[in-house]
């Protein structure tokens, strides 16, 4: 996270916190604030310029946010990444892909 952000982060952490908070209601333990500001940068605001966003629109943001939509994006970005066979060895990769003996 750059030093911006950090900054940021840390003047709204009330609402990160209280939003976290609504989450561990509905057990939603899992996600973390770090989760939910990663969201938020890279899903609701990367489009926008944050510097410019007041501090009302950063807070509303933060508070509409529910816990399927973190976890879609987390979804997302796991399909998206390309090293799903990385742990696999060219014998375990031929296994898989390869034709299908009947």
């Amino acid at each position: 996270m750059s030093m911006q952000y950090e900054q940021l982060f840390e003047k709204i952490r009330p609402a990160i916190d209280s939003k976290m908070e609504e989450f561990k209601h509905y057990q939603y333990d899992a996600i973390t604030a770090e989760e939910l500001w990663r969201f938020c940068i890279e899903k609701k605001w990367r489009r926008k310029n944050i510097e410019q966003l007041r501090l009302h629109e950063i807070i509303s943001t933060i508070f509409s946010v529910s816990p399927s939509d973190i976890v879609s994006f987390n979804q997302v970005e796991f399909l998206q990444s390309n090293d799903w066979f990385t742990d696999l060895n060219a014998e375990e990769l031929k296994m898989l892909l390869g034709p299908v003996k009947i």
